[in-house]
């Protein structure tokens, strides 16, 4: 049985859902402490209760949560001060925690995070930022330095027929011998359900664009036909019935997200990473949404349009009748493998 430290990234919950099933293998073996913040620490503390131990130590500065331009490469370029600034107060209190001695030290995008380069994992699917002109290289060259802190990056993507593109294939200045590509992580498994859901819609996002999107969605619904489901992503409102074919969810958990992913035949959905790579575990097709002003899902979005893989529209051009017909024409994306393969690349590569 080994010590493990796991440092889980805390903008959004995409990290704590994708390390989830990570987490879980390496509990099978071992002692699993979890150091992260905020909602992906609930959620954390949610899913493995007493099975591990916890600490909460803020990481970097939340860009997302503070922008007032929406233009996402201008405020990462005048939050790099306050970057910086956080992650050295984040190192002080996750060194004193690293101090008390573990074998293994596993970090999902926690720069403040690592022990020796012998012992020290990053996962990391954004090797390069979509950033302001000029300002790419040298992101890329920053988190390569990094890498002298870690003995490999493990990516959470394929290394030929992939779903990063830029943001972690092509690489000017990472060391090819310290890249590590796992394929995807997904905590959403596909079970045989019987498809009887036509529509499912899951909505969210910084949460002015998350209610602009929703007006939106509910303004033009009543053109689609078939059973509906929609997932508001705001757990301070109350579920509720529109219509006999359409069902309003304001929250949903794991368990309740999976059965209705599993049954529809079609999502309507942010192209967020994680929930690309869910899209991807489950075989499905989706017109996919970018919250506005994040790079990294308006980037990936315009990727998979161009390689023929998913359909995006942007929220306030959206016409949901004529852009899911243009989306049912597109082919998905078919995994050379998925999670559980994934999750054995990764503890032969840690136990190596």
């Amino acid at each position: 049985m080994m010590k493990i430290l796991f440092g889980v990234f805390d903008w959004g919950l995409g990290h704590a859902t994708r390390d989830t099933p990570i987490i879980k293998e390496l509990l099978k073996k071992n002692e699993v402490h979890i150091i992260s913040t905020g909602r992906a620490l609930k959620i954390l503390k949610d899913n493995f209760k007493t099975k591990c131990k916890y600490y909460d130590v803020p990481s970097l500065y939340p860009i997302y949560t503070k922008t007032k331009t929406n233009i996402f490469q201008i405020d990462f370029a005048l939050a790099i001060p306050n970057i910086i600034k956080s992650l050295k107060s984040a190192r002080e209190k996750s060194k004193d925690i690293i101090n008390k001695g573990f074998d293994i030290v596993i970090s999902d995008c926690r720069y403040d995070v690592y022990d020796t380069p012998k012992n020290s994992y990053l996962i990391n699917h954004q090797l390069r930022f979509k950033t302001i002109l000029g300002a790419e290289r040298l992101t890329e060259k920053w988190l390569a330095n990094r890498m002298e802190k870690y003995k490999y990056v493990l990516v959470p993507d394929f290394p030929k027929k992939n779903l990063t593109g830029r943001l972690s294939h092509e690489l000017r200045y990472f060391p090819k011998n310290k890249v590590k590509y796992l394929g995807i992580l997904s905590h959403i498994k596909k079970s045989n359900l019987k498809q009887d859901i036509d529509y499912f819609f899951s909505l969210s996002g910084p949460e002015r664009t998350r209610i602009e999107l929703e007006k939106n969605i509910l303004f033009q619904i009543d053109k689609l036909k078939g059973k509906i489901v929609i997932a508001g992503g705001n757990p301070d409102v109350e579920s509720k019935e529109i219509s006999k074919n359409i069902e309003f969810h304001s929250f949903l958990n794991k368990n309740e997200q999976e059965k209705f992913m599993n049954r529809a035949k079609f999502l309507i959905i942010r192209s967020g990473y994680t929930t690309l790579m869910e899209i991807v575990e489950l075989d499905k097709k989706a017109l996919l949404i970018p919250s506005p002003g994040q790079t990294e899902q308006e980037y990936l979005a315009d990727y998979y349009e161009e390689q023929g893989y998913f359909h995006h529209v942007h929220q306030n051009k959206l016409n949901l009748k004529e852009d899911i017909k243009i989306s049912s024409k597109f082919k998905g994306f078919k995994a050379p493998w998925k999670t559980e393969e994934s999750i054995k690349k990764f503890i032969k590569i840690i136990n190596s």
